[in-house]
């Protein structure tokens, strides 16, 4: 396919980037030097989930088909096409569009798996499709965002705490005791969220503490036919200081901001599991174990109806962008193609490039 100049995918969406439920648009850009000959165009959308790491004895892995959607995109009917198949020199576009199920889970990369969504389009030159035949073709990333609703998870609304009381210093030498106390106002919280922290820590021992800190913990977990693997992630982490000799620290509703991460649970992915925790970490001086304290929440998409006016965002996360409409689809006439207006509308192809390390096999 030496004659093809450039063959690029553009997305409505600047940040190709899309709910579950929504409807995905599109068109491949192609440019030819001279005619060529077409017998068609494919269109394949792919979710796809692999897990892959590495026992003592050897390598455990698995995959999973999360979502496919085929198309083949016509070549008849384009203005810029005198004979059926035959494009001529210039550009040519191929819009796309396809629907997102609404129990789609959310994109997702870690140390050991990955589920992401791609697109495909390839161009057949001759031959029977899509059997045979010489053909080229170009993918681009989109990423999804699932749909967890905090109002049908059990416990969401609850508060939860809890609290420990461990020995501080090493075996054969122990300092005292440390008593802590962990609790946040519910288990359930929505992207973008501030989570207000309420904590208590007396350091009943003879050494000095030398750092609390409360963090938010993504823990994974990956499964494949034969077993499986977790991993911790820490995403964000609020610091607080010295605690003396018999002294006593207080949390007092320290805001802990939840990033964009994917919503817990990950549901309709099979092969990885993921949940958050907010732990409290209380570090000794000297030689001694940390002393850790969790508790579980969940992240969602949908906050609780009693909370939706209440949310407390982090200052510096900006607002969601409305995405602007797709140029050359019509709202009231979805047949309507106006691809002479293209060029007005400065359309550049959004999807961002793979990386060297990350090809589809």
């Amino acid at each position: 396919m030496e004659k093809i100049e450039k063959f690029q995918i553009v997305f409505n969406n600047p940040t190709a980037t899309y709910f579950a439920g929504e409807t995905v648009y599109g068109y491949g850009w192609l440019v030819v030097k001279e005619a060529v000959y077409v017998s068609s165009i494919c269109l394949e959308a792919i979710g796809e989930a692999k897990v892959e790491w590495m026992t003592s004895s050897d390598i455990q892995n698995s995959d999973e088909e999360i979502f496919n959607h085929t198309s083949v995109l016509p070549i008849k009917g384009e203005k810029q096409i005198n004979d059926e198949g035959v494009l001529h020199s210039g550009s040519h576009y191929f819009p796309f569009e396809f629907t997102l199920p609404q129990r789609l889970p959310s994109s997702f990369k870690g140390k050991h798996g990955r589920l992401r969504y791609y697109v495909r389009m390839s161009v057949y030159s001759q031959g029977v499709f899509p059997q045979s035949g010489p053909h080229t073709e170009r993918t681009s990333k989109f990423a999804v965002i699932g749909s967890l609703d905090l109002n049908n998870e059990p416990d969401a609304s609850l508060p939860v705490e809890n609290d420990t009381f461990e020995a501080v210093g090493s075996w054969c030498c122990i300092a005292g005791t440390v008593t802590a106390m962990l609790k946040l106002d519910r288990k359930g919280y929505t992207i973008k969220e501030a989570i207000p922290v309420y904590a208590e820590i007396k350091n009943l021992s003879a050494r000095r503490i030398a750092s609390t800190q409360v963090s938010l913990i993504q823990n994974v977990t990956y499964y494949s036919y034969r077993g499986r693997f977790s991993e911790s992630t820490t995403l964000v982490t609020v610091h607080k200081g010295r605690i003396a000799p018999r002294g006593k620290q207080t949390w007092n509703r320290e805001l802990l901001s939840v990033p964009t991460v994917p919503p817990s649970h990950l549901r309709g992915c099979k092969i990885i599991d993921v949940q958050y925790s907010i732990e409290l970490c209380i570090k000794p001086c000297g030689v001694a174990r940390k002393v850790k304290l969790p508790v579980d929440i969940v992240i969602g998409t949908v906050a609780l109806r009693d909370q939706q006016h209440k949310v407390t965002c982090h200052p510096l996360l900006s607002p969601e962008d409305n995405n602007f409409p797709f140029p050359f689809f019509s709202a009231n006439d979805d047949s309507e193609v106006f691809l002479t207006d293209l060029s007005m509308h400065n359309m550049l192809p959004t999807a961002p490039p793979w990386e060297e390390d990350d090809e589809i096999p």
